[in-house]
């Protein structure tokens, strides 16, 4: 069902009520993007950056009742338009409101902003004074998975400067590039990202490669909370049209740096993961920055022969210094933005979806 039928057949069933009416987190009502777990009563976990829940409601107050095992931001987005921030902190579970205004219908995104170690979220209901309907008829028809590192993740989006610390109040994945890329061509998608991940080594270790890499992240069902429990891909609600990897730049941000036969090696690897999970026709578009060589060249040339591995690179050039930088150097939204720019004609050559018109 379209979304403009969807929500006129909500208009009409519509009614404010006295009493708030609940709905278990997971349930019809609500549509999951991201990797989650789902308890038997209803109650979903989850810890990755960019996790989100939809659903339309008609009413004037739309709350949940969460919890979580550190301090997480969300966006609530209404309509396609930021409306609020809120937060989620405390084990034990709270009301969180998350809309109030004038009655209507409205289509409502619920969108974590920060990312794994800054703890677990569980959300354990939706109520409203109105009405939810079935929301599984929200997908786009379009999804995307990127696989990445601090760039991905959008740490710093919100910051004012280049020179402040991180903190999980500036971090908003929604500013980042691929969030950027996903509205652009009107797709779904799901972040797999950490800060300071490598393909085979982390930022700042004192070894060539690293123990624990997204070779071992990439397959788990948690970015954090529990690194042994595998993710279930045939239980997932998506299969992507493309997958952006965009690694690399951690690995060679300081000495010692691995070899190109290490790093080939580690690349092939999660190729072959990505391939496993998503089948072996999912283009792949290979992203490196150019802040670090030989990120750029052996990026390129693990690309080379495979005619479903693609190449882009996020030159220096591409946003401005230091205005565009947010905190610890990462590229703030505008950043962000310019280098989805960058990107955006890649993927509509490597998927055939159209560049707009309206440009």
């Amino acid at each position: 069902m379209a979304l403009v039928a969807l929500l006129g057949v909500v208009a009409q069933a519509c009614g404010a009520e006295k009493s708030m009416k609940v709905y278990r987190a997971y349930s019809e009502e609500v549509r999951w993007v991201g990797r989650v777990d789902v308890a038997p009563e209803g109650e979903v976990r989850f810890d990755w950056s960019g996790t989100y829940a939809e659903m339309v409601f008609c009413g004037s107050r739309l709350e949940m009742t969460a919890s979580d095992s550190g301090l997480n931001y969300f966006n609530v987005i209404v309509d396609g338009r930021q409306h609020a921030i809120v937060k989620t902190e405390g084990k034990e579970p709270q009301k969180v409101v998350l809309f109030e205004g004038d009655g209507g219908t409205y289509l409502v995104r619920l969108q974590r902003r920060t990312e794994g170690f800054n703890g677990l979220s569980t959300i354990y209901s939706f109520a409203t004074d109105g009405v939810l309907v079935e929301g599984q008829n929200l997908a786009k028809g379009r999804h995307i998975e990127f696989i990445g590192d601090s760039l991905t993740a959008g740490y710093g989006t919100d910051s004012a400067s280049g020179s402040e610390p991180y903190t999980a109040e500036t971090q908003n994945c929604n500013l980042a590039y691929g969030c950027y890329i996903a509205r652009y061509f009107d797709a779904d998608y799901n972040l797999v990202a950490h800060s300071g991940q490598g393909l085979v080594r982390n930022y700042g270790d004192a070894n060539t490669t690293s123990e624990y890499t997204m070779l071992q992240r990439y397959g788990l069902l948690f970015d954090e909370a529990d690194k042994e429990r595998p993710y279930n891909f045939r239980r997932r609600s998506y299969i992507p049209d493309l997958v952006v990897i965009f690694l690399g730049t951690n690995d060679f941000s300081t000495q010692p740096w691995p070899s190109f036969e290490q790093f080939s090696e580690g690349y092939a690897e999660l190729v072959e993961q990505v391939r496993a999970a998503h089948g072996a026709d999912v283009p792949i578009l290979c992203v490196s920055s150019y802040v670090f060589n030989p990120t750029f060249d052996y990026v390129c040339r693990i690309a080379e022969g495979d005619q479903n591995l693609h190449f882009a690179c996020i030159l220096p050039e591409a946003f401005a210094r230091p205005s565009e930088l947010g905190a610890s150097e990462h590229p703030n939204r505008v950043g962000q933005q310019k280098m989805a720019m960058t990107l955006i004609p890649y993927i509509s050559t490597i998927t055939g979806w159209s560049v707009r018109s309206d440009m």
